[in-house]
Formats: structure tokens, sequence, C-alpha cells
């Protein structure tokens, strides 16, 4: 009875570790024609080696759009039926809910009411995200008085300060934007290597066995 599981587990890691690793060598390859040559055929070379990849890229938004459709509608059916029961915050949900789609279909030119309510509640997070960090980096300080915490500190500070729209903190601005484009960016691009790779090990695993839960 044990045998089922194992060979479907198995046969869905096999699938998803096939398909990355085409998706992968796809977008890599295709993205590098120099790698072929300099040749007349290396760029078409390599727009058929990224077929696939934009192939996979594509269904993929078609999946995640599907699945959008679905959870809406999932959605929907529950506070339904919670409302049919004499939940009110149901009714407040979908009320929103039919508020939007009705203000996008019979005022498209004009701001939407997602906007209208969604950017100030996401300013007001943004702010409260930026004293919570300068009081961290306080907190880091006093118990931890190394070069580490007062670095995150001085970090955190310039680059508020130079997200102030005031043109006496122009050089500070200017060294913020090069902390967000070169740093933060290959932190971010260190980060989705470390996802990739890990993907990869955990698939090789589930191949080899060694996953306990490929393993059941």
């Amino acid at each position: 009875m044990n045998r089922r599981p194992r060979a479907g587990i198995s046969m869905a890691a096999v699938t998803g570790f096939l398909v990355g690793s085409v998706a992968v060598l796809s977008l890599l390859l295709g993205d590098n024609p120099a790698l072929f040559g300099d040749g007349a055929g290396a760029e078409a070379l390599a727009q058929n080696l990224a077929l696939p990849g934009d192939a996979l890229l594509r269904l993929l938004m078609i999946v995640l759009a599907l699945s959008i459709v679905f959870g809406i509608a999932n959605l929907l059916t529950l506070h339904i039926r919670r409302l049919a029961s004499g939940r009110l915050m149901s009714g407040v949900l979908l009320s929103s809910f039919a508020g939007v789609i009705g203000w996008h279909i019979m005022l498209p030119g004009e701001p939407s009411l997602l906007e209208a309510i969604q950017l100030p509640i996401e300013s007001a997070l943004a702010a409260l995200l930026c004293v919570t960090l300068v009081a961290g980096g306080a907190r880091i300080l006093t118990r931890r008085s190394d070069i580490w915490g007062l670095l995150f500190t001085l970090v955190v500070v310039l680059v508020l300060l130079g997200s102030l729209p005031l043109p006496e903190l122009a050089p500070i601005a200017t060294f913020s934007d090069w902390l967000m484009r070169i740093p933060a960016q290959a932190g971010a691009r260190a980060i989705l290597l470390g996802i990739a790779l890990g993907s990869i090990v955990v698939g090789v695993r589930a191949l080899l066995g060694q996953d306990r839960s490929a393993r059941g």
C-alpha cells in the first residue's frame, strides 16, 4: 500500500526537477548568445534554446491567472455562505468587493477606490516600518555595541534621510540611491541564487531518496 504514494511523489519530484532544469538552462543559454560564438547563427541558436523557457514562463503565468480566478471565486463562495449564516463582516467584504468592481466599470478613468484606500494604508505602514527600523537599530546598539549594529543603524538613517525631498540632502540622496542600486540589489540576487540552489539540492535529494518526505 505504500508503493503508490512513493511512486507518485517520485514522479512529481522527477517532473519538477526536469521542468526546473530545462527552464533554468533555457533562460541561461537563451540570454547569452555570446556563448555560441560570433557567427550569424549564434543568435538564432540562442533564440531557439530560449523557446522552452519562454513557453514554461507563459504556462506559469496562465496557471497563476487561473489560480487567482479560482481563489477569488472560492473566497466569494465562502463569504456568501458565512453571510447566509449571519456573519456581518462577510457582508462588508462582499460589499467592498462589489463597490470596487462597480467603480472600475462605471468610472474607468477615475482613481479607483482601491487606490484611494489602499495607498494611504500602505504609506502609513511604510512610515511605521521606518520607525520600527530606527527603533530596532537603537535597541541593537543598546544590547550589542559592535560595528555591525552601528553599521545597520547608520545605513537605515542614511536611507531615510536620502528619501526626504530636501535639496540640502542631495549628496545623502545620491549615496542612498547607490546603496539601493548596488549593495541591496547584490544581496537580493544572492538570496535568489541561494533559493535556486536550495531548490536544486532539494530536487536531487528527492530523486536520490534521501528526503524523508519523498520516502513517505
